[in-house]
């Protein structure tokens, strides 16, 4: 197997500085090194021994380690300066492109780990709502957090995330801990809503935002906090919920009468999806505000509808479920985190250094979104793979090149050898 990175890539490099990270030389050497090796490399465990196997003429990669377990830098330094970064970049395309509509997606993920991790801090069992039934809940050994995702117009940026822990966990890992160093339980929607908060308190007066989340965080309490801030939220919401004093499962049988109003839609696939939707302006239970509900089936005599709510009630149902299909690439950013950026690959202890590792993957992830959005046409750099492939092939022409020229210049080709292929142990 080569040895891929024969130094860090220039782009890269420029784009770390223009962060303005507060790091020391070191540090920032260290958080380059593990970042162009997470986007380069291909295999499955992207552990740090892993990543840094394939630099040449890398320090020991318990350096690396170091970095992540005993440095004195905190993964919010990283954070903080991602989140300015990726607001600057908004007020720029607002300037630009006069787009002031942004579509913020909250989701949270969960990446499964192997038994024999669960020594690790941050990894328990959540449960899995893709593998549970009604009947069955199902629990996954695992690591979870909550992103929240920003789009305006065609620039898209994850904007921040952050790890998620049970009430349970957290109180096990604190009997251990100082008191300064105590964890705090947070939930899922409270990480939302702080996430939020942090983007209120960057983003200037101008934009108009859209708040988009599946059902898990359709609480009150998200939605007021939305409200308040003048923001519209977009969702879906449980058939459960109580609308106009009537759950909403039964409003369906209320309006059996009433005609569905059918919508083609092309889906992020380019298929086209027809929708059979009931409308309904009213109050949600312990709601001060209005809001439409939409009932929709994918046919006729479809037994299990699904419910969505709009806080912005002049919007049609057509806009309303457009609107909510962009929440899908915030899926598609879990997707390359983790099966491209070995975001669950880890294998240090402590929470805090696992907190870490994910402000290194979502920057590095950062990057790859900035590399996107920039593209010169030529590029034809339409999804995040092609600029991963893009970077990969810059460093295999580096390493081809270093390659033939020492080979020219030396004629010592077991030297070579040694310093571009890892040796097995």
């Amino acid at each position: 197997m080569l040895k891929l990175i024969v130094h860090q890539s220039p782009v890269l490099i420029g784009f770390l500085i223009s962060l303005k990270l507060s790091l020391s030389r070191p540090q920032f050497n260290h958080v380059a090194r593990l970042i162009d090796a997470q986007i380069v490399a291909e295999g499955k465990q992207k552990t740090v021994a892993s990543l840094y196997e394939l630099i040449v003429d890398a320090p020991d990669a318990s350096n690396g380690c170091d970095t992540l377990r005993i440095s004195p830098w905190r993964a919010e330094d990283v954070r903080c300066a991602r989140r300015t970064f990726v607001v600057e970049e908004l007020k720029r395309n607002r300037e630009s492109s006069g787009e002031r509509i942004i579509y913020a997606s909250i989701d949270d993920s969960l990446g499964e780990k192997d038994k024999g991790t669960r020594h690790l801090e941050a990894v328990e069992f959540h449960h899995d709502h893709t593998k549970s039934t009604k009947k069955k809940a199902q629990h996954t050994n695992g690591t979870a957090h909550v992103a929240l995702r920003l789009q305006l117009g065609g620039m898209e940026y994850v904007f921040d995330e952050r790890l998620y822990l049970r009430e349970k966990t957290v109180r096990r890992l604190n009997r251990n801990r100082p008191k300064e160093q105590r964890l705090r339980f947070r939930k899922k929607g409270s990480l939302a809503q702080e996430m939020l908060r942090e983007l209120k308190a960057l983003l200037p007066a101008g934009f108009q935002l859209y708040v988009l989340f599946d059902s898990w965080y359709a609480s009150n309490r998200l939605l007021k906090f939305c409200r308040r801030n003048g923001w519209h939220v977009i969702c879906a919401i449980k058939s459960n919920r109580v609308f106009d004093g009537q759950k909403l499962s039964e409003w369906n049988k209320t309006l059996k009468h009433q005609r569905y109003q059918q919508l083609t839609l092309t889906a992020t696939d380019q298929r086209l999806l027809t929708y059979f939707v009931r409308s309904l302006n009213g109050r949600l239970n312990h709601l001060p505000f209005d809001v439409c509900v939409l009932i929709s089936k994918r046919h006729p005599r479809d037994s299990y509808p699904k419910y969505f709510l709009c806080t912005d009630i002049t919007l049609s149902p057509r806009a309303i479920l457009q609107t909510y299909q962009k929440r899908w690439t915030i899926e598609v950013d879990n997707f390359y985190v983790k099966q491209h950026l070995g975001l669950t690959d880890f294998r240090v202890q402590s929470f805090e250094a696992t907190d870490k590792w994910f402000a290194l993957v979502y920057l590095a992830y950062l990057f790859l979104q900035w590399r996107r959005n920039h593209a010169p046409p030529e590029q034809k750099l339409h999804s995040i793979a092609d600029v991963i492939r893009l970077h990969r092939q810059e460093h295999a022409h580096t390493l081809l090149h270093t390659a033939c020229r020492l080979a020219i210049d030396s004629l010592d080709l077991s030297a070579i050898l040694q310093r571009f292929v890892i040796q097995s142990a």
